[in-house]
């Protein structure tokens, strides 16, 4: 499969050196642009920390986040051409695939700010974050669009390959059939051959024979190898478009009681979309509704800086 740089290379000559993306901010109403009275009740019921008491509010904030959105055509060639579409969202603050969120964004009426020059924009807010008075509700640190990047491309190749391998069966299917003929025309005129070399007593015709016989060996493995190739499905993708979604969440802090530890963790209320997103896994960006101490991984990573991870990295 031919992702990767190429890949890495395209979404970063759109957001870098160009600088130019679509440009969305999620349009709600001055009422709306507060912290809900019972949103810890909804933290309780949506988000679970396994093996810590039950998490208390610490503080709240309301922050501007940033989503970006990427739309990628994905094709798969082999002796026929299939493409699909595939939409891959990764959230700027803290890397999550937020790509099983879409659609609950699909309510959500987005302004469009016109496309313009995305690293201008966040140097201008950057600036006006600095001072916090005149902001009043701040954008929280955003990664560079170039780690955005790598983490879609991590995606859409993991989102790709199931309609990858299925191609790939599909053509392994009809390329053994087509082996099997191949090989039986050839296990039939290889036979012939031989046949005819075993009966002749002329030593000139035994050579030629078995010099048409070995050459006949080579053309079967070449076309062999040819019929393989020709049913492999190669899978290759390029970017089509690219929007940075602007939605107003609110920050909830929590302390989280495990053991004679007092962790932190961060969950997000999206105002726009009206509900509590699953968080954000530091070590594969994916989200989960079940949190893990991270000092009960088997493993943990070097310099790993999280009180919490994902089922997934847990025994």
């Amino acid at each position: 499969m031919t992702y990767g740089s190429a890949i890495l290379d395209s979404l970063v000559e759109m957001c870098l050196d160009t600088g130019r993306a679509l440009r969305l901010h999620a349009a709600l109403p001055s009422a709306s642009m507060r912290v809900p009275p019972n949103l810890m009740q909804w933290i309780d019921s949506s988000i679970g920390f396994e093996k810590c008491r039950r998490p208390s509010m610490e503080s709240t904030a309301i922050e501007l986040h940033q989503q970006v959105v990427f739309t990628f055509v994905v094709s798969y060639v082999s002796d026929e051409k299939f493409t699909d579409d595939i939409m891959i969202a990764v959230d700027r603050h803290t890397l999550g695939d937020d790509t099983d969120l879409l659609d609950s964004h699909v309510n959500v009426y987005f302004a469009d700010a016109g496309a313009g020059r995305v690293d201008a924009a966040d140097n201008a807010d950057a600036a006006s974050a600095a001072d916090a008075q005149t902001l009043a509700h701040p954008r929280p640190l955003l990664h560079p669009y170039s780690e955005v990047a790598a983490v879609a491309a991590g995606i859409l190749e993991e989102s790709a390959l199931p309609q990858h391998m299925g191609y790939q069966r599909q053509a392994a299917l009809y390329c053994r059939q087509e082996l099997s003929k191949l090989l039986r025309y050839y296990h039939e005129t290889i036979g012939q051959l031989k046949s005819r070399e075993e009966s002749t007593t002329d030593a000139d015709r035994r050579r030629r024979l078995a010099a048409k016989i070995q050459a006949t060996l080579a053309e079967k493995e070449r076309r062999s190898v040819d019929l393989i190739e020709r049913y492999r499905v190669h899978a290759s993708a390029r970017l089509d478009s690219a929007a940075v979604r602007i939605m107003p969440k609110v920050r909830a802090r929590l302390q989280v009681q495990h053991m004679r530890e007092t962790l932190h963790q961060d969950v997000f209320y999206n105002l726009a979309s009206s509900s509590i997103e699953p968080i954000a896994c530091p070590v594969c960006h994916r989200r989960s509704a079940v949190m893990y101490p991270a000092n009960t991984m088997a493993k943990p990573p070097e310099n790993l800086e999280t009180d919490f991870v994902c089922p997934r990295h847990v025994d």
